[in-house]
């Protein structure tokens, strides 16, 4: 039989495997999450420090 090669078999995975590696997935994500929040948090005060209104270092902090 002639074998199509555009068709490709899914990869085989344990389920045990795949679902640890997808809780630490979301683990890693949830602490970066963290960082980068506390991150844009500390330039929005810098911004308001600076004196840009609130309205305005949200908008500055929306396009990072």
């Amino acid at each position: 039989m002639i074998r199509d090669p555009a068709h490709h078999e899914p990869p085989k995975a344990d389920l045990a495997e795949a679902s640890a590696a997808i809780a630490r997935a979301w683990q890693e994500i949830a602490r970066h999450s963290a960082d980068i929040a506390a991150a844009r948090r500390s330039i929005f005060l810098a911004y308001v420090a600076e004196g840009f209104s609130e309205p305005q270092a949200l908008e500055l902090i929306k396009s990072l």
